[in-house]
């Protein structure tokens, strides 16, 4: 034992190496400057220990490591976990200023399918062509603008007679060049599947003005006198009922968060309902419209009825409305414009 401790492995492979570079233990210990008696100390507990100079071969220069420190990888986690926990805030009940002073309407496209040989093209422009034409009124995709085949069902190509390109061309036109108002757009489970006509399209496409939100979005539209309509839309709320295809959107208003007006879709069916919850103190008014795919073979199959209305819905809403007033809700758009512009005109009454 060395009367200042232990020597490390090291320093005694380091003698090793200078006595084999310098020949002899006298040179090596001036080399190492040290005196040859510890010098030669160190040569024996490096026999005793085993220990062998290492082979003279080229020495690489540092490099810096592959990968950041783990305290820098969990800064930048936390930074990334606060960026998106403001981001979920954010949107949540996110506002939206109406531009217009008094009623106003808001139209929801059902499903759409748009390439599908099942879809009521001619009804869809011509409710493409109503919400394009009229004053005060917002349009809101529901969700499912394609088929959007993809995975093992992307052999159902060959059964339609629209293309992926076509399809995609249909969407450009509806989305971005016919002069629908859109406010809102959502992707439903056949926009979110990983296929040529999906929510890389859409985005893509879209006009600065629009949102687009996967499945559901949280709005407050706020008039000019300060009015705030919550609408909760979502593509399909939880919850099915053999005797009530609103029990989904119905659970939605007594047991999650409230809202003036729940819309959903997905289902291709259709339905309205104005309650009241008396224990939370609001009126909500629930809605689904059906979409624009007609002759449905998976429908047909499983023995599902067909509706035929309430391809798309329309809530004309009041600002200066009572609570029973403030959201009007159709199942036919014509009608619900027929009742926006009168009660439109009542404003230079």
């Amino acid at each position: 034992m060395n009367q200042y401790g232990p020597v490390d492995d090291a320093t005694l492979i380091e003698a090793l190496r200078a006595l084999k570079q310098h020949g002899n233990q006298s040179a090596a210990a001036r080399a190492l400057k040290i005196p040859r008696p510890t010098f030669q100390g160190r040569i024996l507990m490096a026999e005793a220990r085993g220990l062998k100079p290492e082979p003279a071969t080229p020495v690489p220069d540092a490099v810096p490591p592959r990968n950041v420190s783990a305290e820098e990888i969990i800064a930048h986690r936390e930074k990334q976990f606060d960026q998106r926990k403001a981001h979920a805030q954010a949107i949540l009940w996110r506002k939206f200023r109406v531009p217009v002073t008094g009623p106003y309407a808001l139209m929801f496209f059902g499903d759409p399918h748009l390439d599908d040989d099942g879809c009521d093209l001619g009804l869809f422009k011509r409710h493409a062509e109503l919400a394009a034409r009229t004053p005060a009124l917002y349009a809101v995709n529901i969700g499912d603008a394609t088929n959007n085949w993809s995975g093992r069902l992307a052999a159902l190509w060959a059964q339609q007679g629209t293309s992926a390109e076509e399809a995609r061309i249909i969407v450009k036109h509806y989305l971005a060049d016919s002069g629908i108002p859109w406010f809102l757009w959502l992707h439903g489970n056949h926009d979110l599947w990983p296929g040529p006509v999906g929510r890389e399209v859409f985005e893509h496409h879209k006009p600065h003005f629009v949102e687009l939100a996967d499945w559901q979005a949280k709005v407050t539209l706020v008039s000019p006198g300060g009015h705030e309509l919550r609408l909760w839309a979502a593509h399909n709320f939880k919850g099915t009922s053999i005797y009530n295809n609103l029990h989904g959107l119905e659970r939605a208003a007594q047991m999650s968060d409230w809202a003036h007006l729940y819309v959903a879709g997905h289902h291709h069916d259709c339905g309205l309902r104005q309650g009241e919850n008396a224990g939370r103190r609001f009126v909500y008014n629930l809605m689904r419209v059906r979409g624009y795919k007609f002759m449905d073979a998976h429908a047909e199959t499983h023995g599902f009825p067909e509706y035929q209305f309430g391809s798309a819905g329309v809530a004309v809403i009041d600002p200066d409305g009572d609570k029973l007033n403030a959201v009007t809700c159709f199942m036919d758009p014509f009608e619900a414009v027929e009742f926006l512009t009168w009660k439109r005109a009542r404003l230079t009454l």
